[in-house]
């Protein structure tokens, strides 16, 4: 009789929730091919749409829940009903730059069972990152974490709904009954059938041969890297057709695919612009030269002290220069400082902050050796080359 009054309370219930996402940055690297493409084309800011992203929120964003430990008659998990994303929480200590919070309220009863998944769908056009969901106060449970950390595109955008599983690890075997065949979907969808041309809202982890190198309807072939004889190196398969006078060797394109949230994110992305901008300012000196009243600045390095100086002081510009030419665009203006310092500065590496010589060493040359662009041409030294 018990348990039949606990039923009872418990229909009906809601399980409150926290969603945490992350508006589409308005300098948004991702994007862009590269940092030329900036500087020819101009900044690729984004509209009002994104500015105002969370006025558009409410019935574009549905979730809904998926239980971990009662099937429905196809052994999957059963699914509850569309839930909208309601207020806005302002009192979240954790957020982040550009992240916001919305609380979410999903229909609950001991039928369902403990959640252990959840479909997204997003019905605007533009894009968000969603970083996690937190359910409260679920019955027997507690705090059920999701941590999400991925971009969520139109629902269109995909052939399946999104889905995302909540923070807990399991062995294959130990993977509850009704969460299998979603895993297995998931994977099956990230594997790729080796179909279809990619594009930038893809997660699939595809690779393909390099036969993309050359120009073969431009009479530029090269030759296809990778194979069954030699299976590496490998790049992510993107499916663009096939050249006209070779059909093996794929037409190159100017868009690199990567899955989605393999991409840069915003604070990787706005450090990688600004060192960017300042690397490419070395074609802008000869025109700040002239500028100057005849201040010559060499584009040559005589000694480590001078490149040393791009680390510690860059170059001073006339305030009244900066005033005048520096751009309303943030990082921009980080980069071209308006009280006419640190310009071309770059961060100290962190290999030279306690010991500028440090970079000399054997010890450091070793490193740099392991954590290189190939460590794969590494080899194991097989005779000593030096006699006592």
């Amino acid at each position: 009789m018990f348990s039949g009054v606990t039923g009872l309370i418990n229909r009906g219930q809601k399980i409150k929730g926290t969603v945490v996402l992350m508006r589409k940055n308005v300098l948004d690297i991702n994007s862009i091919t590269s940092v030329g493409g900036i500087l020819g084309t101009g900044l690729n800011l984004v509209g009002s749409a994104v500015d105002g992203l969370t006025s558009f929120l409410g019935h574009n964003i549905a979730l809904k829940l998926i239980s971990s430990t009662k099937a429905d008659g196809t052994g999957k998990g059963k699914v509850g009903k569309d839930t909208y994303l309601e207020g806005i929480i302002n009192s979240l200590p954790t957020l982040g730059a550009h992240e916001s919070a919305f609380s979410v309220h999903f229909e609950w009863d001991d039928e369902f069972g403990i959640p252990g998944a959840f479909y997204i769908k997003n019905f605007m056009q533009v894009e968000f990152y969603l970083k996690s969901l937190t359910l409260e106060d679920v019955p027997n449970i507690g705090t059920i974490h999701f941590i999400c950390n991925s971009w969520v595109y139109n629902s269109k955008s995909y052939k399946q709904d999104r889905i995302f599983f909540a923070n807990h690890t399991y062995l294959p075997s130990a993977t509850p009954a009704p969460l299998v065949k979603y895993r297995e979907e998931e994977l099956k969808l990230l594997r790729g059938d080796g179909t279809g041309e990619r594009k930038e809202y893809d997660r699939v982890y595809d690779y393909d041969v390099y036969n993309d190198l050359g120009k073969p309807d431009s009479g530029v072939p090269r030759p296809i890297l990778g194979g069954s004889t030699l299976p590496y190196p490998r790049r992510g398969r993107t499916g663009r057709k096939a050249s006209a006078k070779d059909p093996n060797s794929e037409v190159p394109g100017d868009f690199v695919y990567i899955p989605r949230d393999e991409a840069f994110g915003h604070t990787k992305s706005s450090d990688f612009l600004a060192s960017g901008l300042k690397s490419v300012a070395a074609d802008v000196v000869p025109v700040l030269t002239d500028a100057f009243d005849g201040n010559i600045l060499s584009l040559e390095f005589d000694n480590f002290q001078e490149v040393n100086k791009l680390y510690e002081g860059g170059i001073t510009l006339p305030t009244n220069f900066l005033k005048k030419f520096a751009p309303p665009i943030p990082v921009l203006q980080e980069i071209l400082r308006t009280d006419g310092e640190q310009f071309l500065k770059f961060p100290l590496p962190n290999v030279v902050q306690v010991d500028k010589s440090a970079w000399m060493t054997d010890e450091e040359f070793g490193r740099e050796t392991i954590a290189g662009l190939n460590p794969n041409v590494i080899r194991i030294l097989e005779a000593s080359l030096i006699k006592n």
